[in-house]
């Protein structure tokens, strides 16, 4: 069997139901942790899941952009 290059792309759905979950998580804990001074496991967990959304973002900017390049 011949490997796969090109994995096959994620739903747009999916990626919009995580790019604004891992966003309210963010900014939940985020929140937590710089108001009310708890855990420095809040901003741990907010910094991850800040970049999971920027990751999640650029997959929806890239899905737009192949969608873009195919019609042409």
């Amino acid at each position: 069997m011949a490997d796969q290059d090109n994995p096959r792309p994620l739903p747009l759905t999916v990626l919009l139901v995580g790019f604004f979950f891992m966003a309210a998580l963010a900014l939940w804990t985020g929140s937590r942790f710089f108001l009310h001074g708890d855990s420095p496991a809040y901003g741990i967990i907010g910094g991850i899941s800040l970049g999971a959304a920027y990751a999640f973002g650029k997959q929806i900017h890239l899905h737009y952009m192949n969608k873009g390049r195919a019609g042409k």
